[in-house]
């Protein structure tokens, strides 16, 4: 009986084995699908009010005008603050990001470690007669 507990122990724990990198590769693969979703809007954003301060930066440059160009460097100052502030909100995501998949390592490291136990659940008695 022991060595046929012994053989569904075995049995059991290939069988996790063999689950465990299917379940590991799912879990970082929706991370990082995550991770992209997160990043790529920002990064885009942040690309495009670069090329517009950078239109802008040329219209204040020809502009016959003090005034005009004063008001067109006010645009270009109110763009790059928005740009700073979309830098920040990207570091801020990457952090979560870094934080999220710390916390699925550890999670991930907790199920590999493997553990049976044995425990007697009812004995049964008889006796013949």
């Amino acid at each position: 009986m022991q060595a046929d507990a012994q053989a569904r122990k075995t049995s059991l724990l290939h069988d996790i084995n063999q689950r465990n990198p299917g379940y590991c590769g799912q879990e970082v693969q929706q991370l990082d699908a995550w991770a992209d979703d997160l990043k790529l809007g920002p990064e885009r954003e942040i690309k495009q009010i670069d090329r517009e301060i950078k239109e802008v930066q040329r219209t204040a440059a020809i502009s016959p005008t003090p005034e005009e160009k004063l008001s067109w460097q006010q645009k270009q100052r109110d763009l790059e603050a928005k740009r700073s502030k979309l830098r920040r909100e990207l570091f801020a995501r990457q952090d979560e990001i870094e934080a999220q998949r710390n916390d699925l390592i550890t999670q991930l490291e907790a199920q590999l470690q493997q553990q049976v136990e044995d425990r007697t659940l009812f004995t049964v008695e008889w006796k013949l007669k």
